[in-house]
């Protein structure tokens, strides 16, 4: 009778430590896969602020008053402006910004007076975000950057003034 506990017991450790191979295994490929992923939606809105910096160029320029950006990306990011005296990311050298990053949820929570969820916002748009300094840029509203499928995103900068006005189109 000990025989066969003793090999049911050294069986149960043999499944336990596979399950546990297994389930790092399987976090391992999610890790690397949203890190594939979050480097590629970060390339992609590189390359859209890339572009509206050389509408910013030309509108500061002269060349041009407006233009429209279309097909913009990543999908489900968002578009943030940071101008004035508000806090802005270190991204931004402490000039007015605009900032294509992912959206937090719960940012700048408080409970009884404990500060419990400070900046994430800034931080998000610091660590996998993309930013613009625009000295001249007027505050708007963040908008989210939405698919194709759903009529996509499309965006104008104008000068208004001596004022960078960005406004989803």
């Amino acid at each position: 009778m000990r025989k066969k506990g003793m090999l049911l017991a050294s069986e149960v450790l043999k499944v336990v430590l596979a399950v546990i191979s297994i389930s790092f295994l399987i976090y391992l490929l999610f890790a690397l896969y949203y890190a594939n992923a979050n480097e590629q939606a970060k390339a992609q809105a590189t390359e859209v602020v890339n572009r509206m910096k050389d509408i910013v160029t030309r509108l500061n320029s002269g060349v041009i008053t407006s233009e429209r950006i279309t097909d913009i990306n990543p999908e489900g990011w968002n578009i943030f402006s940071y101008t004035g005296s508000e806090r802005k990311p270190n991204l931004c050298a402490g000039e007015n910004c605009l900032c294509i990053c992912d959206e937090v949820f719960y940012d700048n929570i408080n409970v009884f007076g404990i500060q419990l969820a400070k900046d994430r916002q800034l931080n998000e748009c610091d660590k996998k975000g993309v930013c613009l300094a625009i000295p001249a840029l007027s505050k708007f509203q963040d908008f989210e950057i939405k698919s194709a499928s759903d009529g996509g995103t499309n965006i104008l900068i104008s000068k208004n003034g001596g004022a960078i006005v960005i406004s989803e189109a």
